[in-house]
């Protein structure tokens, strides 16, 4: 089993309503059982829904009250972000998931590089090598992730 990001496999769940379906993603994983999952609205967010950013670190540093995730109107969402993070990890321990494909820039599921805000609110110019919450989460568990654009 492969958990894959909702978003990725063509459904309607992203902070903006779209959807960011990977074709060349759903093409490799073939006739792999996958696990369509999103964080942030497993986490109680709706969507359409502000779009939100790491403030003072990264996805580890949200898990251990280091840091926040907090939406472009200012409110703080970092309970709703813990919340979705740790029902995926159940999901994923329950659904005997070896790995997870996950999508790119996200503050739930990225791996790569995120835009992250200064504890001052100021942003830094361009993108950190942080982890989004959900992705630190599974990774500290030993669940591999693969950062999908």
């Amino acid at each position: 089993m492969i958990l894959v990001s909702a978003c990725l496999c063509g459904q309607r769940c992203r902070y903006d309503g779209k959807t960011k379906q990977n074709q060349p993603l759903m093409a490799r994983l073939g006739r792999e059982n996958i696990l369509a999952v999103c964080p942030e609205q497993l986490g109680g967010l709706p969507t359409p829904r502000p779009a939100c950013r790491l403030v003072g670190g990264g996805g580890a540093d949200v898990l251990a009250g280091r840091a926040r995730v907090v939406d472009k109107l200012g409110i703080d969402r970092t309970g709703a972000f813990l919340r979705g993070a740790r029902l995926t990890l159940e999901m994923a321990l329950s659904n005997r998931v070896g790995r997870c494909c996950l999508k790119a820039k996200s503050p739930s599921c990225g791996s790569g590089r995120l835009m992250q805000e200064k504890n001052d609110g100021s942003l830094p110019s361009g993108y950190r090598p942080v982890l989004g919450v959900t992705a630190a989460l599974l990774l500290a568990h030993g669940i591999d992730v693969e950062e999908i654009p």
